[in-house]
């Protein structure tokens, strides 16, 4: 049994997720209308705010000391910065934003460390290069030292005197010994 005819329920479920929709809609444009972008700090949220803001930011004094730790009397930088992210938090900025608003001000080098993009990334990539590098040359050498002479190396016999020097890993032989000690024994005693 039917009780409505197929074109009008299906305009009348129609209307109804419309309205609906346009309600929900509407309730989302009035809180997004009410709701301040960040909601009023108190006192210790605020200066809790100001000591991260702070600590992300170097004075441009020259001490390289974070804008809260700068410990020179009146320092014109660390002053006007402190301002600055007090009246920022303030009026509701996020954080993020005042130390952006910082970075468009004074450029990177007001970061205490350079960012993870960009130029600045050969920062943080180059000293682990570096040791990354100097390790395998180390190691290289090292193996280079430790590999084992080749004959094909060795001196051949008929090359004089020379010659008879022994290879290392070889025993010397003892008529050497005993004629290169003879002419150190007789070298110590004109001394």
């Amino acid at each position: 049994m039917k009780y409505w005819p197929d074109s009008i329920h299906k305009s009348a479920v129609s209307f109804i997720a419309f309205v609906l929709l346009c309600s929900a809609v509407l309730a989302n444009v009035s809180q997004a209308q009410v709701a301040p972008a960040q909601p009023p700090l108190g006192e210790r949220e605020s200066e809790v705010a100001f000591r991260r803001v702070s600590n992300r930011l170097l004075c441009q004094c020259g001490c390289n000391y974070m804008v809260l730790s700068c410990n020179h009397l009146d320092c014109p930088s660390a002053t006007y910065i402190r301002k600055t992210i007090m009246t920022s938090l303030a009026d509701g900025m996020n954080e993020d934003v005042i130390v952006a608003n910082f970075v468009d001000q004074y450029g990177v080098q007001i970061l205490p460390e350079p960012p993870l993009h960009g130029f600045s990334l050969m920062a943080w990539v180059m000293p682990f290069l570096a040791l990354l590098l100097g390790g395998v040359g180390v190691t290289y050498v090292l193996w280079q030292w430790k590999k084992p002479v080749a004959d094909a190396e060795q001196i051949p016999a008929d090359a004089g005197e020379s010659a008879v020097l022994p290879a290392i890993g070889q025993k010397p032989q003892p008529e050497l010994v005993e004629k290169y000690r003879s002419q150190i024994e007789g070298e110590l005693e004109q001394e």
